[in-house]
């Protein structure tokens, strides 16, 4: 059975900290000499930094394992040969929801219109923000035990659809504000949601 305890956490800006690098992979760019680039990343930053409110829930789930390619939870049966290889030697898992807030949304849909570059690199930054948070959160789950890199709905097979038996098993909406669209995506869209297990020793 599960833990039944609901783990929650946040954080501020300071905490958080914006990976450089990984922001410029995710606009295709190359971390190098574009000095204005750079001047706008740095602006990008602080208003990421400054809207940005980083909360996280999490609970612990028993896990067993139907063939080689489904992974039995206690809240849903879930089809992914990817997802068994990663869960491979672990009897359980944490199930975490992880968010930036709402602010960096807003900021989104104003510079969609004002400035279409400043709204890119904005996304790119806040991606990295909510990636560095979800790093973070793994180290709280994990706690010095061994931990499986997380593994998020979207990816290796695992349907989105799956999104709404986590939402329901973590209430998300109710703890986070988080909600879900008709196709699953989530809102705020800097938002992400991973399995983390915890190998048997």
């Amino acid at each position: 059975m599960s833990d039944n305890t609901v783990y929650f956490a946040s954080a501020d800006g300071k905490e958080v900290q914006c990976d450089k690098r990984q922001a410029y992979r995710f606009m295709g760019c190359r971390d190098e000499g574009d000095a204005e680039l750079d001047a706008l990343y740095r602006e990008c930053e602080v208003l990421v930094k400054r809207e940005a409110s980083f909360k996280a829930v999490w609970r612990k789930s028993a896990i067993s394992f139907k063939g080689e390619d489904t992974v039995c939870f206690d809240f849903a049966e879930i089809k992914s040969a990817a997802l068994c290889k990663n869960l491979e030697g672990c009897k359980e898992a944490y199930v975490f929801a992880a968010t930036a807030g709402t602010g960096i949304d807003r900021l989104l849909l104003r510079y969609e219109r004002l400035d279409p570059a400043k709204a890119m690199v904005l996304s790119a930054v806040g991606s990295s923000a909510v990636e560095c948070w979800c790093d973070i959160v793994n180290g709280k789950i994990a706690d010095g035990k061994k931990a499986k890199p997380r593994f998020s709905p979207g990816y290796g097979g695992v349907d989105l659809c799956h999104q709404r038996e986590i939402f329901d098993f973590l209430e998300v909406e109710k703890r986070l504000g988080i909600t879900l669209t008709d196709s699953y995506f989530m809102v705020p869209v800097k938002s992400v949601t991973a399995f983390v297990g915890i190998v048997e020793e």
